[in-house]
């Protein structure tokens, strides 16, 4: 005789939605590794702008080139600001994400020990009934005989 856990369709539900939880946590965080390397990108474009507009300003200086140059780190900074905006919303997001499957995983748990420990009681019992039964057969010969 099998264990029939009565509850499995709920377990089967609460793992389905924690791994629903765990792909999205994983898609927050890989917009968020996105977000740092676009950042990253900005960095390293900011600081060689800012080397070629200073190796120009030596020597004779044109102005349309400092304008365009200043023009273009002024982008580069609002740029820069706008997306550490959005890397602290991306981090919040990833922060929720994780919340929600660590309470997943919980309720997942829950249900999973549950399971167990009706498996063990079940097994107990039939361990119990098994004795029971060896007992009385144990019994009935020593009455034979």
């Amino acid at each position: 005789m099998s264990f029939k856990f009565k509850f499995q369709p709920i377990l089967n539900l609460r793992k389905h939605h924690e791994d629903q939880c765990r792909t999205r946590f994983k898609e927050e965080q890989i917009k968020l590794w996105r977000i740092e390397e676009e950042l990253a990108t900005l960095q390293t474009v900011k600081k060689q702008r800012e080397a070629e507009t200073e190796q120009l300003s030596v020597g004779v200086i044109s102005l349309e080139h400092l304008l365009s140059s200043s023009k273009y780190l002024a982008y580069l900074r609002r740029k820069q600001d706008e997306t550490n905006a959005r890397r602290v919303c991306q981090e919040n997001e990833v922060e929720q994400a994780r919340t929600v499957l660590v309470q997943a995983r919980k309720e997942t748990k829950v249900m999973e020990k549950l399971k167990e420990k009706r498996a063990r009681a079940e097994a107990e019992e039939r361990l119990r009934e098994e004795q029971k039964t060896l007992d009385e057969i144990a019994i009935t010969q020593i009455y034979r005989n």
